[in-house]
C-alpha cells in the first residue's frame, strides 16, 4: 500500500515509490508495531537532504535491503521540518552514542517508541568503520528476537541519558552565582570574549571544517561591535566583518543568483552543500542588512542583501506571498551540477572568449576545476578591488563589465533541470524571513542608491514583501481558536506549530509592528504570547516546552532550551516577552514570566553557542534598553516621531523597542529605561536626544 503519495511532505513523497512498506508517524503504524510485537524503524530525513538521497538509492530503493526491513520492522518515515518534536526526542539517541546527530537519521524503537539503537548514514557495504545498513538490520532484529533482556537494557540507559541530557541546563546555572544576571549590560561583552577564541582568524566563522553560518553566534557579534566596551567592540567588530567577508567571497554565496548554501564542507567557504535553506538566508539576510549600517563604506553587504532577496523573490516566493522550505543539493543526480561550470560552458554561453576568460578569470573557473568531475565553484579568490588592480582595471569598470556576462550566465542557468524545490510553507522559517526583510527594510532607508533604486523604495518593497507574508501567515496558519499550525502545502495548512512556529512569529509580528505602526500586528503578537504562555509554559512558569500541553503526546516532552540552526523558541519567546512588556498588548505575566527564565537559564552565559539568542533576547531586560511608547490618533499622525527612533537603532549600544497605541491628542513619545521614563516628547528632534542618554527623564508610575 501506497501511503506517503498523498502526503503534505514533499520529502516523503520522494519515498512514496520506494519499495519499503513505509508508514507516516501516526496511530496506524504504532497500533501494528504493538499488535505484531514488531520494532519500528524510524527514518527522519528532509527533502534537501543530499545523504538522505545517497542513502534512499542505495537502501530504501533496493528491493532485497526493502525486503529485509519489511520482514523484520514496522518502517515509519518523518519529515523532520514538519516534525521537529520527534526528530528532537531521537536526535538524542545518537547524541548518547557519541556519533554527533545529523540526517538521515535512523533510530530503532520498541513498539511503545523507546529507543534501541541509532545512527544517522548507514552504507550498503561496511566502509569507514560503519557498519553495512544489513549487517546493522539482522543484527537488531537477532536482539529483539533472541536478547530481549539486552535490548530492555539498552533502552534503559538510553532513557535515563535522555533526562540527564534534559537537566544540563540546570546543572549550568547551579554552577554561576546567583547573582549572576543575564540582563547585567555587561553580559554579553563577556559572552563576545568567551566566543572570540573560536574564530578562525584567516578565514572567519567558528571552527575548521565543515563550517556553518551560525548566524545567531554571529549576531552576538553584531551586537558586541556597538558596545561601550572598546576592546570587545574592535574585535567584535572584525571577526564579524571578516566573516560575512569571506562567506561572500566564498562558494557557499551564489555569485549568480544570490543567496547562500547550507554549509560549506572546507574552511575556505569554497564547496557548499549546495542545499539552500530558507532558515539561513532569512538568518542571513538580517546579519547582512544590519552590516551594511555598520560598515556603510563596504558596499558587498548591500549587495549581498540585493541580490539574496532578488534570489528569494524568483525562486522561493509562493504567489500566496509566503516563501519555499528549501532547495536540493542535487540535479541529474550530481551534487552542485547546476551551480557549477566549465571554461567550455563558459564560453558557450557568452561568445566571446574575452569575456569568458574574463569571468573565469575573476570567478576561478579552470580545466581542471575547484570541485568534482572538472567543474567549477564560481567564488572570488581575490576581491574586486584587488583583482581589478591586477588587469589594470578600475572595481567599478571591472563590476560593469561582469553584470551582463553575470546576468547572461544566469539566463542560461536557468534553461538547466533545476534541483527539487520543496514548497512546502513552514510557520517559524517565514516568520524570520519576514524579520530578515523588516530588518533590510530599515537598513536601505540608510543607502543612497539613486541611479538604480533609490533607498526608501528599496525599503517599501522589502516591507512589503514581510507584510504580504505576514498576512499569509495570520490567515492561513492560525487556527479560529488561536491555534498555529506548522505548515501547509498545497493549500493545506497542517499540524499543531511548535513554540518556535509561536515565538517567530510573535517576534515577526512585532517586527511588522515597529516598522507600520500597524495596531494589528502588535495584537496579534500579545495574542500569541498568551497561547505561549497558555500551552507551552514549563510548571513554575521558568521554561517552556517545544510542544503545547494539548498536542500529541510522545515519548518524551522536551523543553526548548539550545539554539540549533534557528534560534531557539525559548530565545524567541524571551524576547517577545520583554518586549511585549511596555505595551498593552503584554498578556498577563509576561514579565514575571520573562524574569524567570533568566534567572534559571543564568548558567547560559557560560554557553554562548547554545544560548546566543537568549543571550541576546536577556538585553531587551537590561537597564540601558530603550522602550519607545508613540501615544496618537493614529499610526500616520505618528509616523514623524516614529522615523528617528528607528534611526537611532543603529548607532544604540543597548536594544530599542517601539510601540504604538492610539490615543487623542497630538502625537507624543515616551522614553522608558528599566522603570524610568520620560515626559512625553512632541518634539522629534527634541527626542532624538532622550534615545541616547538618560536626561530629561523622571521616575513614573508607568
Amino acid at each position: 500500500m501506497n501511503r506517503l503519495a498523498q502526503s503534505t511532505s514533499p520529502y516523503l513523497r520522494q519515498h512514496a515509490e520506494n519499495p519499503v512498506d513505509w508508514y507516516p508517524w501516526g496511530e496506524q503504524a504504532l497500533t501494528r508495531a504493538r499488535a505484531e510485537d514488531r520494532p519500528i524503524l524510524l527514518s527522519v530525513g528532509y527533502a534537501a537532504c543530499h545523504w538522505c538521497h545517497v542513502m534512499a538509492h542505495e537502501s530504501f530503493e533496493d528491493p532485497t535491503t526493502a525486503a529485509l526491513m519489511n520482514e523484520h520492522f514496522i518502517n515509519i518515515k518523518v519529515d523532520r521540518e514538519e516534525r521537529p518534536d520527534i526528530d528532537g526526542i531521537y536526535q538524542k539517541v545518537v547524541q548518547l552514542m557519541g556519533l554527533g546527530g545529523g540526517w538521515p537519521l535512523t533510530v530503532f524503537l520498541t513498539p511503545d517508541q523507546k529507543p534501541f539503537y541509532g545512527g544517522t548514514y548507514f552504507p550498503p557495504a561496511p566502509s569507514h568503520g560503519r557498519p553495512s545498513f544489513h549487517q546493522v538490520l539482522h543484527a537488531l532484529s537477532d536482539l529483539w528476537k533472541h536478547r530481549r533482556a539486552d535490548l530492555d537494557a539498552q533502552v534503559t540507559n538510553f532513557m535515563e541519558g535522555m533526562a540527564d541530557l534534559a537537566r544540563l541546563a540546570d546543572e549550568d546555572s547551579r554552577q554561576v552565582s546567583v547573582h549572576t544576571s543575564l540582563s547585567d549590560p555587561h553580559t554579553l561583552d563577556e559572552v563576545a570574549r568567551r566566543q572570540l577564541p573560536k574564530i578562525d582568524r584567516e578565514w572567519g566563522g567558528f571552527g575548521s571544517q565543515p563550517k556553518f553560518p551560525n548566524p545567531t553566534s554571529l549576531e552576538i557579534f553584531l551586537q558586541a561591535c556597538r558596545s561601550p566596551a572598546i576592546d570587545v567592540a574592535a574585535k567584535s567588530g572584525e571577526a564579524l566583518l571578516l566573516t560575512l567577508t569571506k562567506m561572500w567571497r566564498g562558494g557557499i554565496y551564489d555569485h549568480l543568483r544570490g543567496g547562500f548554501a547550507r554549509y560549506s564542507v572546507d574552511r575556505q567557504w569554497l564547496v557548499p552543500h549546495f542545499e539552500k535553506m530558507l532558515y539561513d538566508n532569512a538568518q542571513l539576510l538580517g546579519l547582512y542588512a544590519e552590516a551594511s549600517r555598520v560598515w556603510p563604506e563596504h558596499m558587498f553587504l548591500r549587495e549581498v542583501v540585493r541580490d539574496t532577496i532578488g534570489y528569494l523573490v524568483a525562486d522561493m516566493r509562493d504567489p500566496s506571498g509566503a516563501f519555499y522550505a528549501a532547495t536540493d543539493a542535487d540535479s541529474e543526480g550530481v551534487e552542485g551540477k547546476f551551480f557549477c561550470w566549465t571554461p567550455a560552458q563558459l564560453l558557450t554561453v557568452l561568445g566571446h572568449k574575452p569575456a569568458a576568460d574574463l569571468f573565469a578569470k575573476v570567478h576561478d573557473v579552470t580545466p581542471a576545476g575547484n570541485f568534482e568531475h572538472g567543474l567549477s565553484i564560481l567564488h572570488l579568490p581575490k576581491d574586486y578591488a584587488e583583482r581589478a588592480a591586477e588587469l589594470g582595471r578600475t572595481e567599478t569598470g571591472l563590476r560593469d563589465e561582469l553584470t551582463p556576462l553575470r546576468e547572461c550566465l544566469l539566463a542560461h542557468r536557468y534553461t538547466r533541470i533545476p534541483p527539487l524545490r520543496d514548497e512546502k510553507l513552514l510557520t517559524a522559517w517565514n516568520a524570520l524571513l519576514i524579520s530578515g526583510l523588516v530588518r533590510a527594510s530599515e537598513a536601505a532607508l540608510d543607502w543612497d542608491e539613486p541611479t538604480i533604486l533609490s533607498g526608501p523604495a528599496r525599503a517599501r518593497e522589502w516591507l512589503g514583501l514581510a507584510e504580504a507574508a505576514g498576512r499569509h501567515l495570520i490567515a492561513h496558519h492560525i487556527t479560529a481558536d488561536g491555534q498555529v499550525l506548522r505548515a501547509s502545502f498545497a493549500g493545506q495548512a497542517h499540524t499543531r506549530g511548535y513554540l518556535e512556529d509561536l515565538a517567530a512569529l510573535a517576534r515577526a509580528c512585532l517586527d511588522l509592528h515597529e516598522a507600520t505602526l500597524a495596531p494589528q500586528w502588535l495584537a496579534t503578537a500579545g495574542q500569541l504570547a498568551r497561547h505561549a504562555l497558555a500551552h507551552h509554559a514549563s510548571p513554575g512558569g521558568a521554561g517552556f516546552f517545544m510542544t503545547a500541553d494539548d498536542a500529541e503526546q510522545l515519548i518524551e516532552r522536551s523543553e526548548c532550551q539550545h539554539d540549533s540552526a534557528l534560534p531557539s523558541g525559548l530565545g524567541m519567546i524571551l524576547e517577545v516577552l520583554l518586549r511585549l512588556g511596555h505595551s498593552e498588548a503584554a498578556p498577563p505575566g509576561a514579565r514575571a514570566a520573562a524574569e524567570a527564565v533568566m534567572h534559571r537559564y543564568r548558567g547560559a552565559i557560560a554557553q554562548p553557542f547554545a544560548y546566543a539568542s537568549l543571550l541576546i533576547a536577556a538585553r531587551f531586560a537590561a537597564p540601558d534598553a530603550v522602550h519607545v511608547s508613540l501615544l496618537a490618533e493614529s499610526p500616520e499622525a505618528a509616523a514623524d516621531l516614529a522615523r528617528p527612533v528607528r534611526a537611532a537603532r543603529a548607532q544604540l549600544a543597548a536594544p530599542l523597542s517601539l510601540h504604538y497605541t492610539r490615543a487623542d491628542g497630538p502625537a507624543r513619545a515616551i522614553v522608558c529605561r528599566a522603570r524610568v521614563c520620560s515626559l512625553p516628547f512632541t518634539d522629534p528632534a527634541a527626542l532624538v536626544p532622550a534615545l541616547h542618554a538618560d536626561g530629561s527623564i523622571r521616575y513614573t508610575d508607568r
